[in-house]
């Protein structure tokens, strides 16, 4: 697009099998790996149902084998090619998350979790850490052990993250607690974005994901997984830490902001009607701190967009969710003109590249 550096606020590498080899013996059998059994082939991530692969493979298209690192694209991983493919789209930087690690995050053991993500936050860095106007890895923090997630924290930023993740929820433990306030405290003191995506909490439901009989489990996973883009929003607000962290930045990755206007009025509507019933007390709406210290990402939501007289756009990211089925690559260009159509220019320059580079600290040349 002419005139604006596109920067996709969303996008993946796949790690190699082969990384979690670097991981303590202890805990090489809790690795992801696929196995034949039922007559297919699935594979396996501790704590989390199986997937089976075989059948999504004999269902693909050819536009499909463009996607998810399909067709011997390498994962990502290949830096020469992935420059050539971002290209090609149109992009010219990405805030890159990874793939199969998030699911370390479903595993019930404290220091496997750790370990692999550790073991993956060097390798992100090995990958892409030449590159640091062009990709951005967010390191992966696991929040089982709030101490651990602090040590990490501080860890990663110390040898050059300038991202953050964390599951998006954690349903045992919620956000709200109090326990959480010390990492609050790290995250802001050290000054980089903190980033919750979606499908990454804890419990999230594989069961009989790709088997030919189902009964909508992929629907189903993807849009209510969308939804869980609202919990670390609700949570950071109602709790006060966007109050007593009021330089703490956080961004809501990959669940749209079709939803964003709706919430934001009903947190508002429901503090002023509900005062007496909320504690902590809180300094602004809860719509205020968000547009002060929140982000959230897209990549095709017309009906988000509508709403950005409410939103504001200065909270809002494009992301290309490359290479995902569900993301717009190779066709973000086409994407992009129509998803932004009729939108003033210097709004669009903002939502494609001008936030992220501000709040990544990326430049726009």
């Amino acid at each position: 697009m002419a005139g604006y550096r596109i920067i996709s606020a969303d996008s993946h590498v796949q790690e190699p099998a082969e990384l979690y080899q670097r991981l303590p013996k202890k805990y090489h059998d809790k690795a992801p790996h696929t196995v034949e059994m039922n007559g297919g082939r699935y594979i396996l991530y501790d704590g989390q149902s199986p997937i089976r692969l075989d059948l999504v493979e004999s269902r693909l298209t050819d536009e499909d084998k463009r996607r998810e690192f399909r067709d011997d694209r390498g994962g990502g991983v290949d830096v020469s090619l992935r420059l050539a493919d971002i290209g090609l789209d149109g992009v010219s930087a990405e805030i890159i998350y990874p793939n199969g690690i998030f699911h370390i995050y479903a595993s019930p053991d404290q220091g496997y979790q750790v370990a692999s993500a550790r073991v993956n936050n060097d390798w992100q860095l090995e990958v892409f850490g030449e590159h640091p106007e062009v990709f951005i890895p967010s390191a992966v923090i696991p929040m089982i052990d709030v101490g651990a997630a602090i040590e990490e924290a501080k860890r990663v930023v110390g040898i050059g993250y300038r991202s953050l993740s964390v599951p998006v929820a954690m349903r045992d433990h919620p956000y709200d607690r109090p326990e959480y306030h010390p990492f609050w405290a790290t995250v802001e003191e050290l000054g980089v974005p903190l980033n919750f995506h979606v499908f990454t909490s804890k419990d999230r439901n594989t069961e009989g994901l790709g088997e030919e009989e189902g009964w909508g489990q992929d629907l189903s996973l993807m849009a209510l997984g969308m939804a869980d883009a609202m919990s670390p929003l609700t949570m950071l607000v109602a709790s006060g830490a966007l109050q007593r962290h009021p330089k703490l930045r956080f961004v809501l990755v990959e669940g749209g902001i079709g939803w964003l206007a709706w919430l934001l009025y009903a947190l508002d509507e429901l503090y002023r009607k509900r005062h007496m019933w909320h504690r902590p007390k809180l300094e602004l709406q809860p719509s205020e701190f968000f547009k002060r210290q929140g982000h959230a990402t897209f990549g095709e939501d017309p009906v988000g967009l509508r709403n950005r007289d409410y939103t504001g756009v200065e909270c809002l990211m494009w992301g290309s969710d490359y290479p995902h089925d569900e993301g717009t690559f190779p066709h973000s260009r086409e994407v992009i003109a129509e998803t932004f159509r009729g939108i003033p220019e210097e709004e669009t320059a903002l939502m494609v590249g001008g936030n992220a580079a501000r709040l990544y600290g990326l430049s726009l040349n």
